[in-house]
């Protein structure tokens, strides 16, 4: 009986995070939010190293909107409302790179999906 309670709560803390869209937050722009984080922390490489996705200024929307991802094909970079499938957000990181988006750069990406990932 503890150990499903324990499971439950780990579900409810997992949903708590992908779903805080209602709590009253103000939503994430894709310019004044989302694309800093990349300014940041992204654009050394790409797409330098790796051409297939340009995530400089004036580029990154239209590369991550509903675009297949180059090396996993059967999963779109960004998918409005859901980042729990969005590739950009799931895909397991090159393990050198995997500390360029800290866990509120994830929030804040993740919050913008869930709003419908707008361009703005």
């Amino acid at each position: 009986m503890i150990a499903a309670l324990a499971g439950a709560g780990a579900v409810l803390v997992v949903t708590a995070l992908l779903v805080r869209a209602g709590d009253g937050a103000a939503i994430p722009r894709f310019s004044r939010d989302v694309q800093p984080i990349f300014d940041r922390n992204c654009i050394a490489c790409h797409p330098v190293s790796y051409p297939y996705l340009d995530l400089r200024r004036g580029r990154s929307y239209r590369e991550l909107y509903r675009v297949s991802a180059a090396t996993r094909p059967a999963f779109e970079r960004v998918v409005p409302g859901r980042p729990e499938l969005s590739y950009l957000l799931v895909h397991p990181p090159d393990p050198s790179t995997s500390e360029l988006l800290t866990p509120a750069d994830r929030q804040v990406i993740a919050a913008w999906i869930r709003a419908g990932a707008r361009d703005d």
